[in-house]
């Protein structure tokens, strides 16, 4: 997770973070305006930081949920547009209008429509 430190109050340029004075970082201060990886979310720095990017934790990465599996409709060419299951074409060549509200359907709904307009 990436955080910033913010000011304590709106229009505040100065009076950062206090830590432990280091060799690196004679006074201790993290100034405002810094960014910081952390491994866990600082609770005890409230309303002194927000969050830049969200931590990980407790998430399921989503990879491509355009490639699932099941019925979907793909441009064939200009103006054409086929049925496909699990990436395969499954019906002929079809017009716009003929897929219209296609992926609202039902998956029952889907594999009869698909039926229907099967290749020959």
């Amino acid at each position: 997770m990436r955080i910033k430190i913010i000011a304590p109050f709106k229009g505040a340029t100065s009076s950062g973070l206090y830590g432990k004075p280091s060799e690196e970082n004679p006074s201790g201060e993290i100034p405002i305006g810094t960014e910081i990886d952390v491994t866990k979310e600082p609770t005890d720095w409230a309303g002194r930081y927000e969050v830049v990017s969200g931590s990980t934790e407790g998430k399921t990465a989503v990879t491509n949920p355009a490639s699932a599996t099941g019925y979907a409709v793909q441009d064939k060419s200009p103006g054409w547009f086929v049925i496909t299951k699990d990436g395969e074409e499954v019906s002929k060549s079809l017009r716009k209008d003929d897929v219209a509200g296609f992926d609202e359907l039902s998956d029952e709904d889907k594999a009869a429509f698909a039926d229907l307009h099967k290749k020959d």
